[in-house]
């Protein structure tokens, strides 16, 4: 086990990780009433798959050049600093569900809230079910829709 600077580093990262990791929207459950805009939706899909697999050209395609995220330990980090550590393999769930009940559309941004559920295999919560709401917001750019900004925060671990 890494102690010290170097070991709050790595669990910092694993936390940010996780946060990032809800991206993956194969379990997406939509609350009644609620539409994801096809394009959003899509954009999901490909993040989801290109996190999973490391493949940071593909996250980058999602994330607008300016994306930032406030991650569970109050770290707000850029679009590179997370595709730095992604690229480091600490995202790993033996569990993953994401719940969307509320999409705000408006034609330049979209707002998608929600809460994400699983179990991690590594890193804070390992093995028990974590509870972890969200809000991300997406900008039309002139290549489509993108992930401009993400808040997550682990409400509670069972």
């Amino acid at each position: 086990m890494l102690t010290g600077f170097v070991g709050d580093i790595m669990l910092k990262t694993v936390g940010l990780l996780a946060a990032l990791a809800a991206a993956v929207p194969a379990s997406a459950q939509l609350a009644p009433g609620i539409r994801m805009p096809p394009e959003i939706g899509a954009a999901y899909g490909r993040l989801g798959k290109a996190m999973m697999a490391h493949d940071a050209d593909g996250v980058r395609t999602v994330w607008a050049d300016d994306f930032v995220v406030n991650s569970p330990d109050n770290t707000v980090l850029r679009r590179e600093d997370v595709i730095a550590v992604m690229e480091r393999d600490f995202l790993d769930y033996k569990d993953f569900h994401k719940h969307i009940s509320f999409i705000d559309e408006k034609p330049e941004v979209t707002i998608v809230m929600g809460y994400d559920t699983m179990i991690p295999n590594k890193g804070p919560g390992t093995g028990k079910r974590v509870m972890r709401p969200f809000t991300d917001i997406w900008a039309r750019r002139r290549t489509g829709w993108q992930l401009i900004a993400r808040q997550a925060t682990i409400a509670e671990a069972r």
